[in-house]
Parts: structure tokens; C-alpha cells; sequence
């Protein structure tokens, strides 16, 4: 019998498997796909080419992570593009936003002398609010119910971070974290192209549109995790599955198994508490603990079985919101891309670009979800990965990876009108794109929900919303534990605390957790 089988061998299930491991835990990773690392894949279309089948881009990894595991010994050099994101108007504007605050706001300036001015101040005041909510992503939410002394010591810890901003900065947190992201914008810039570049951080993957009541807090929670305020799009050479499967080779070298192609049909339970998984082809295998680190309500409505949950803590589990709103296309193309508003530039293609030119326009693309639908012009942003990293090149064809945002789940729209609308509004700014198209690919929610499990086709295992962050990621009640009604049945997917994008983060702390459990087993 192994101490721990983890279901999902996503960048979660393997930061997981890895610290268990090293706490001398003996840990089976069991993945429904062939290849481990979730959204950090890379595949490899017919011609050779390597392309980021769903994530372009790293979290980026928490620094918490990489001191955990010691990255830095075990080689993995992450690259940081400079400049980071491009961003193009309707009448020919253009701004490249650089990791260098000072270079960003000469761009800024082509457009508008008054936010150019401001972006500094920006981000320094954004980071240190930001700032907060980084220390409590860093360790599990407290109980609600009953706090221990080592919840309310971490608080303390928090409120000190927090006091350490000064009555007006404490003031403006307050103020930022429930408005909508339009409103925090306007307060700072008055062009429509920066507007519309820092809101759309905030609302990436989720059903809102930059209007929405709190996303303003969903653009701090970005901040926390990356300081960059329109995304620094970390990666690593080989694409992010390169680094997922560094994480697998420090896992089997720590002695954890990882087996792929196999899916859980179900989750074990003997009296009440977890006791393994049965596997599709019928095999059974015991553990002392089950951990599920994929999509939470996959894990809860799917794979154990409703008689072992609380009628009403499954009902909870059913409202959990996840909406997917974005679909993922990745191309083979015969060259580089030329951006008309470039001039042949290609130092802009290094980083990631987006066609979102006004907040009223991402409010668009957000207005025909709401209805089932998929917006006539979705936001795009696009990726140019061979540009720096040549291993994904192959015989002269370069990968271009492009999420399009405005496609809501289960819309009945095509994956070739998909294709169509976001090749329209790329056509004005790289008008010879489409002609350079020679492979494609094309995935929806729909496609995200059935291929990968994610309910509803949403990246992010549940949408970013106060009442579904913190202490009520997934469910209030249940965040401070990683656990469930099941004794031993532990969660530990982006769909809990802190949640995100690719950071490692929620496989840290569940794992920290399910440390604290079993070797208080053991004694």
C-alpha cells in the first residue's frame, strides 16, 4: 500500500508529489493523459513543430516553490522575454510594455504623455498592495470556524505587511479589492489601449468582463503572483512542458511512481474514510491518503461516490461557478509573423502580444458570453514562442500560440468560425497571417471540459471571484484543510487556495497539509 496516490499529474499534482517525497512518503501520480503536466504541455504537430498546446506561458512559478524544491540546483533556467507584451489600437497606436518601468513609459508616451508619466507610480503602488495578498497566498486560509494559534500567527503576520502601507495605501487596498477593474484603471490612465492592456490581465479566463464588481481584486491577485502589470509571460526553454517534465524527473528520482494513460473511475472508501482509487481498466489500488489535485468538482461529483458526501456539501460543490470563455488555438506557420505597425521590428514578437484596444471592447466580448454566445470581435492575445526559443522551430515553421477570449462553453459555434473570428481581428494588424497558416488546431471549452476535465472548460478550476477565493476556495469551510467530508480525500488543484494560473502554489500548501496529517499518523 503507498502513503499517497495523486490523481492529476498537472504542475499541482507534481509540485505535490514532489514535496511529499521528500518528506520520505511514498507517492503514486496518476494521470489520465500521456504525458504529465496539465495546462504545461508541449506537443508536437506533424511537421515537427513544438507548440504550448494550452498554456503559453509559466504562472509564473511561485518563488515559494522554487526554494521548496530547490530549482535552482536542479538547472532550470527560466526565461524572462523582454518586452514582455505588445499591444495595438484600431488607428495604428502601438505600446511595447518592458520589464524596465522607464522603457515602458516612452512607449506609453507615443500614445499619452499623462499615463506615460504615471505607469511607474503604477506599478510600485499596485506591487506594494499586491504585496499583501502574496503573503496569504503563500499558506493555507484559517478556519473560519475555529482558528488555531498558527492561523492567527500568519494573519498577524499579514495584518503587519498590511499596517506596514500606511493609513492611505491600507485605504486605497480596501477600496480596490470590490470595484471593477474599469474603475481602477480610469483612476490612473486615460488612454483606451492602456486602460483595456492592465484590465485584461485581470479578467484572463474568467466570465467577467472588466466592469465586473471585483475585479479589482483579481488584478491584485495577478500582481501577487507576477509584479508585472500586464503579465511578465515567464516560460522555459522546450515550452512549459519542459518544465513539467523536469518536475516528473526530480519526482521518479525522489522515488515517486508516475503512471500515465490511466484514468480514476472512482475513488476508494472504507468507513467513512478514503482508501484508494479504482482505475478504469478495473485495478484497484489502496492508500493511506487520496489526494485530487485536478478540477475539484471533477474530483467531487465525478469520482467518489454521492452516498459518501453530505447531500448539502455536494449541492455546494454543484454551484461551484466555473464558465469557460476561452478557446486555445495553436498554429504552424511557414515564418515569422509581420505586424504591419511593426515596421519589421521582431524584438516586440519576443513577448506575447493583444489585440484588445478599449475597455468597451473587452465589455463586448464579455456581453455575447453572458448569453450563451461568442462575441462577433474577441479579444485575442498571441504568442511567438520560436522567436526566442528555437528548439520549438522546425524546417523554417514557427509556432504561434493564441488564446481568444469572448467563446462561451457549450455555444454551438464551430471551432472553424472560432478560427474565423480570431483570424478577422488579427487581419488588420498582420493582414498576410492567414496565408502563412500551414497546421492548426483549435480547442474550446467544450473540447478543455471533455479532454481535460475541466468542468465548464474553465482554465482556472472555478472563477476568481471574492466569494470564491480565500477561505471560500472552493467551498467556505473547507479551504483552511485541503480536505473533504472524506477522511484522507485532500483537494490540491488551482481550484483551491490561492488558485491562478500555472504558480505550484496550491500543490505547495495541500502538500504542506498532507504532510502535517500523515506524519501525525505515523507517530
Amino acid at each position: 500500500m503507498t502513503d499517497v496516490i495523486i490523481i492529476g499529474g498537472g504542475l499541482n499534482g507534481l509540485v505535490a508529489a514532489n514535496v511529499l517525497a521528500k518528506k520520505q512518503f511514498s507517492v503514486l501520480v496518476l494521470e489520465r493523459e500521456d504525458q504529465v503536466g496539465g495546462a504545461a504541455v508541449t506537443g508536437t504537430s506533424a511537421l515537427g513543430v513544438k507548440l504550448p498546446t494550452l498554456s503559453h506561458a509559466l504562472g509564473p512559478v511561485s518563488a515559494d516553490v522554487c526554494r521548496t524544491l530547490k530549482l535552482d540546483r536542479a538547472g532550470i533556467e527560466f526565461m524572462m522575454p523582454d518586452p514582455v507584451l505588445t499591444t495595438f489600437g484600431t488607428k495604428g497606436e502601438v505600446i511595447t510594455f518592458h520589464r524596465d518601468h522607464i522603457l515602458s513609459a516612452a512607449s506609453i508616451a507615443r500614445v499619452s504623455s499623462a499615463d506615460a508619466a504615471k505607469w511607474q507610480s503604477f506599478g510600485v503602488t499596485l506591487q506594494r498592495l499586491a504585496h499583501v495578498l502574496k503573503e496569504l497566498n503563500r499558506h493555507q486560509p484559517p478556519s473560519v470556524d475555529s482558528p488555531a494559534s498558527a492561523d492567527l500567527w500568519r494573519l498577524l503576520k499579514v495584518g503587519r505587511h498590511a499596517r506596514a502601507l500606511g493609513s492611505r495605501e491600507l485605504a486605497r487596498l480596501g477600496r480596490y479589492v470590490p470595484i471593477c477593474v474599469a474603475d481602477l484603471v480610469s483612476e490612473w490612465f486615460e488612454s483606451d489601449l492602456v486602460q483595456a492592456a492592465v484590465a485584461a490581465r485581470a479578467i484572463f479566463g474568467h466570465h467577467m468582463g472588466p466592469w465586473s464588481a471585483g475585479t479589482g481584486a483579481l488584478l491584485l491577485q495577478r500582481l501577487a503572483e507576477d509584479p508585472m502589470p500586464v503579465g511578465g509571460g515567464a516560460t522555459i526553454e522546450g515550452g512549459p512542458g519542459a518544465f513539467s517534465a523536469a518536475l516528473a524527473s526530480m519526482a521518479t528520482q525522489s522515488n515517486v511512481t508516475i503512471r500515465t494513460g490511466v484514468k480514476v473511475a472512482r475513488v476508494l472508501t472504507h468507513a467513512g474514510a478514503a482508501a484508494g482509487v479504482v482505475l478504469e481498466s478495473g485495478e484497484e489500488i489502496q492508500a493511506h491518503v487520496v489526494v485530487g489535485a485536478i478540477d475539484p468538482k471533477q474530483l467531487l461529483l465525478s469520482l467518489v461516490d454521492p452516498t459518501d458526501l453530505p447531500p448539502t456539501f455536494r449541492q455546494r460543490v454543484q454551484q461551484i461557478r466555473a464558465r469557460g470563455v476561452t478557446a486555445k488555438i495553436n498554429l504552424t506557420l511557414n515564418g515569422v509573423p509581420a505586424f504591419t505597425a511593426l515596421h519589421g521590428d521582431d524584438l516586440p514578437l519576443r513577448g506575447r502580444m493583444l489585440i484588445a484596444p478599449s475597455i468597451d471592447y473587452l465589455e463586448r466580448a464579455h456581453d455575447a458570453t453572458k448569453y450563451g454566445g461568442m462575441a462577433a470581435s474577441p479579444w485575442v492575445e498571441l504568442s511567438c514562442p520560436g522567436i526566442s526559443d528555437d528548439t520549438l522551430v522546425a524546417q523554417g515553421h514557427h509556432p504561434l500560440s493564441m488564446y481568444v477570449h469572448g467563446v462561451a462553453n457549450n455555444s454551438g459555434i464551430t471551432r472553424e468560425e472560432v478560427l474565423k473570428r480570431a483570424l478577422a481581428v488579427i487581419a488588420p494588424h498582420a493582414p498576410a497571417l492567414e496565408s502563412q497558416i500551414v497546421e492548426r488546431e483549435v480547442l474550446t471549452p467544450a473540447d478543455l471540459e471533455a479532454r481535460w476535465g475541466y468542468s465548464g472548460g474553465h482554465f482556472f478550476h472555478g472563477e476568481g471571484a471574492l466569494d470564491q477565493w480565500w477561505v471560500s476556495r472552493p467551498l467556505l469551510g473547507w479551504a483552511d484543510r485541503y480536505a473533504s467530508p472524506i477522511e484522507g480525500l485532500f483537494l490540491a488543484s488551482a481550484g483551491t487556495h490561492p488558485g491562478g494560473g500555472l504558480t505550484g502554489q496550491s500543490g505547495l500548501n495541500a502538500a504542506r497539509v498532507i504532510s502535517g496529517v500523515l506524519g501525525r499518523r505515523r507517530r
